[in-house]
């Protein structure tokens, strides 16, 4: 994935009432494939690089029910990867995006605002519209869209008044990432002069900014009513034969010895013994790599980074699960979900369980949503109960990109 050349945040709009969805309870809770709708939008978002705060605008008398929905997914559980809050809404939708701007940190340089109902967003995409703004320092904004390849009628009631060029026409999507102090002040001035506008670029473009277009998949659709649903279900692979699901398992154990670092899921643990290996022999961060691997069908860690070769010694294994994760990028797989648990009797390493989550994520390029790591010890039983060594396994899910 690109990296983005500045931090940004973000503002998801999902404040409406969904009048037009026309069920109970609107469609940002609606269930895609047995999670929310608005879960898989975050979760998508979560993964963009660069993005470190990411602020939700939920419906006023809601968000206490969306934050419950949110937490029971998994998904606000980001572990410091992404700033998440969740606040109220107004009437409109600028009244909604007024209120995430409030909440965004003040020095924020740039700003995406994206629909909470279209999950289907590539987070490349959005990093993309952030490098663009970033290359041309007389942009103001980059709005994700694609031309309207349909026939465009203006129309008079049921009437048509006329047929237009559909050659200067664009269908405007989200993400939309604008310079901070351009879409600031695009807010400012429409409070000031009364403007009203269906979405962001156009406040921006009223107040005299310069706005362009880059090109977005046709697919990046925005659910307005329940039969969306289906489609964005197809979409997102929950639907028909053939996902492109992979499932791999992972296991690795070293032994506890004095003179070397305690280094588990990439982070240093206190403690008066180490693991014992030709790397930093870190086990959680090792299953995690044979789990993508086996997903893969690409053989094991020992396979391609042989204890036999010298340039492994004593070598990080974050860098090796990079590694790893580039080889998955480049096999066509992204990473969907990972379970990882550590098998150890002491130390506890429930005050660093939080930070590995967000080492090895940073690394896959996801958010630390998709990685859990629990710990549990042997209770005394076994080389692992006796203190003498130290296991991890973990399960892990990838997807054929594309499916």
């Amino acid at each position: 994935m690109p990296r983005s050349a500045q931090p940004f945040g973000a503002v998801v709009v999902a404040g409406g009432s969904g009048e037009r969805f026309g069920a109970p309870g609107g469609k940002q809770l609606a269930p895609v494939g047995g999670r929310p709708l608005l879960a898989r939008t975050l979760e998508a978002l979560s993964s963009a690089e660069g993005l470190r705060h990411l602020v939700v605008v939920t419906h006023p008398d809601r968000t206490e029910e969306y934050r419950d929905a949110l937490r029971a997914d998994g998904v606000l559980d980001l572990s410091g990867a992404v700033e998440v809050v969740l606040v109220p809404g107004g009437v409109r939708r600028q009244d909604s995006v007024a209120a995430g701007l409030a909440v965004l940190p003040p020095e924020t340089p740039v700003i995406a605002v994206h629909d909470g109902a279209r999950p289907a967003v590539d987070p490349g995409l959005l990093t993309r519209a952030v490098d663009r703004l970033s290359e041309d320092a007389g942009l103001d904004g980059v709005v994700v869209g694609h031309p309207a390849y349909d026939t465009m009628k203006v129309v008079d009631g049921l009437t048509v008044d006329s047929t237009a060029d559909r050659s200067r026409l664009w269908h405007a999507q989200t993400p939309q990432v604008f310079r901070a102090e351009a879409l600031r002040g695009a807010y400012h001035r429409a409070v000031r002069e009364g403007v009203e506008a269906t979405d962001d670029a156009a406040l921006v473009e009223a107040a005299g900014g310069r706005v362009e277009m880059i090109l977005g998949p046709r697919h990046n659709l925005k659910v307005t009513v329940p039969e969306d649903l289906a489609l964005v279900e197809a979409l997102l692979g929950e639907r028909g034969p053939g996902l492109g699901l992979r499932i791999g398992i992972g296991y690795d154990l070293h032994a506890l010895v004095e003179g070397r670092p305690l280094v588990i899921g990439g982070v240093p643990v206190p403690f008066e013994m180490g693991l014992a290996g030709h790397s930093d022999a870190d086990v959680l961060a090792h299953a995690l790599m044979d789990g993508i691997l086996g997903a893969m069908r690409a053989g094991d860690i020992g396979a391609h980074f042989p204890e036999t070769d010298r340039a492994f010694a004593g070598i990080s294994s974050l860098e090796l699960l990079g590694r790893v994760g580039e080889m998955m990028a480049e096999g066509g797989f992204e990473l969907l979900d990972a379970d990882c648990v550590v098998m150890l009797e002491r130390p506890r390493i429930s005050p660093y369980r939080d930070a590995m989550r967000v080492a090895m994520a940073d690394v896959l390029g996801v958010g630390a949503a998709r990685i859990g790591v629990k710990a549990t010890t042997m209770e005394g039983l076994g080389s692992i109960g006796r203190g003498e060594a130290a296991a991890a396994e973990a399960v892990v899910l990838l997807r054929a990109r594309g499916r």
